[in-house]
Parts: structure tokens; C-alpha cells; sequence
């Protein structure tokens, strides 16, 4: 059994039999009290837990996921190259940062084009059409795929034409070179804000019709006010402007600890 399970803005988790997965976590809402993340708290500790980062911006990191390798024996942490600059003193074991560091053992860093791979996980690192990485991972049979920041961000309302031909350039450079490895996603993870504007879902639109995407998971949708919030949500699953009609689900995890469970 495979579970996906949205947290907010673009952190989800996803468990298998085998391992979970945390992908940029930035706040629970139902956190306040805890000292942990609820998702974090109710994981089993004897299973491997693998927490992904695709950048530094704080709506995709905090430091605070350090703390919790004192709940996981077998923990690691896979981090962007600008994540690493921007925590170094608390990554190196001879800074005089006095907070929780994790052990250098569990921390991999991983910039454009970098592979890692271990008894549970392959892992490869694509770029961003802001910073940071986005993520292919093969695991239990499956192809996972986080965005991170990578979309097409046109902003075509306020652009001219010479810098959406350059953004979408950019965009369709990085889409290719996923493409070249990788043929399709059982799960995929993929900004849908618009917050760009016209054309918002141009990104996700390309990236279904460039890949075979079995379950596609909109995401990126939890800036603003609260009103904001829910007519950013609300366009993200308006499926019909982008989904690839006939191939894959598309699935709208909106509400915090909202979930969708399957069995190949």
C-alpha cells in the first residue's frame, strides 16, 4: 500500500511498506502544541524516513526538520546546494552553532545533474526554473517526481514577450532532460498557482503531455490570505484547463492531512 498525504503549500508525505517520504516541508496547520509535526510524530520510528528539500525559500524549508532525527533511528536528509550554504553552520560538525546538528552521515547534498542511490532509493537531481533542484525517485517499484520550484512561472500578465520566450525556453531545457531519463511518473508533484496569471497551469499542462503521469498531485497553492488561499486551490484543480484527457488521474489534496492510498 502506497499512501500520499498533503501536508501544505508543496509538502506531502508518502509512505510505502518499506519507507517514508517527506518532501519540503515548510508548517503543519495542526501543529501548534506539538513538538513535532503530527506526521512526524505518528511515523514509525523503525522505518526508514527520507526528507527531501528541494530549496531554500521558507515557504520550502526550515531548520527545525533537524530535530527530528532524535525520533528516527535511520533518518536522511537530501538537500539542495543552496539548503547547505544556507544551514553550513549547522551541517558542520566544527562550527559553534550550539542547536541540534544531524550527523554528517545523514546528510546528502545534491545539486543539478547528481545521483544517489541506496538499498531503498534511487534518487536524481534536475534543475529549477527558480533555484534549487526538483527530484526523480524510483522506489518499491514506483517513479516519484517533486517539482520543487520548477514550473513554468511566465507571469504573462506583466512580462514582455522576450522574457516568456526566455522563461518557457528554460522551462522546456529542463523538461527535456528529465525526459530523457525518465518516460513516466506514477506519482508526480507539480506547481499549479495562479498567482502567475493568465495562463497559470502552462507548466503542468506541458509536463503531462510530455510524460506518461499516472497520478498527478497539484501543489503550490498555500500563500496569501485565507481567502487567497482558497481561490488558489480552487484553480489548481480546475483540471479541464490542463489535464491529458485519457491518461492518469488527477488528484486535489487541499486540506492539511488530507489523503489518496493505492495498491498496484
Amino acid at each position: 500500500m502506497v499512501s500520499v498525504t498533503y501536508i501544505w503549500h508543496d509538502c506531502f508525505v508518502i509512505s510505502t511498506d518499506e519507507i517514508t517520504m517527506v518532501f519540503d516541508f515548510w508548517k503543519d496547520p495542526e501543529a501548534e502544541g506539538r513538538k513535532f509535526p503530527r506526521f512526524i510524530e505518528e511515523a514509525s520510528p523503525e522505518k526508514p524516513i527520507y526528507i527531501f528539500v528541494s530549496h531554500h525559500h521558507k515557504d520550502h524549508f526550515i531548520k527545525e526538520i533537524f530535530e527530528w532525527e532524535r525520533k528516527f533511528e535511520n533518518i536522511t536528509y537530501i538537500l539542495s546546494k543552496d539548503v547547505a550554504r544556507s544551514v553550513r553552520h549547522i551541517l558542520n560538525p566544527q562550527s559553534l552553532y550550539k542547536g541540534i546538528k544531524p550527523e554528517p552521515e545523514r546528510v546528502i547534498v545534491m545539486g543539478e545533474g547528481d545521483s544517489h542511490a541506496d538499498r531503498f532509493l534511487k534518487i536524481k537531481a534536475y534543475g529549477s526554473t527558480d533555484i534549487g533542484n526538483s527530484y526523480s525517485i524510483s522506489t518499491c517499484g514506483l517513479n516519484i517526481f517533486h517539482a520543487g520550484d520548477l514550473n513554468a512561472w511566465l507571469w504573462i500578465d506583466e512580462s514582455t514577450p522576450t522574457e516568456i520566450e526566455e522563461a518557457m525556453g528554460h522551462y522546456r531545457e529542463i523538461i527535456q532532460k528529465i525526459k530523457g531519463e525518465v518516460s513516466f511518473f506514477d506519482i508526480a508533484m507539480f506547481p499549479v498557482d495562479s498567482r502567475i496569471g493568465t495562463e497559470y497551469y502552462a507548466g503542468a499542462k506541458i509536463f503531462v503531455e510530455e510524460f506518461d503521469v499516472r497520478r498527478f498531485f497539484p501543489m503550490h497553492f498555500g500563500l496569501g490570505t485565507l481567502e487567497e488561499q482558497s481561490k488558489y486551490a480552487s484553480d489548481a484543480a480546475r483540471f479541464e484547463l490542463y489535464a491529458n484527457r485519457g491518461r492518469g488521474e488527477y488528484i486535489a489534496l487541499q486540506s492539511p492531512y488530507s489523503k489518496y492510498a493505492f495498491s498496484d
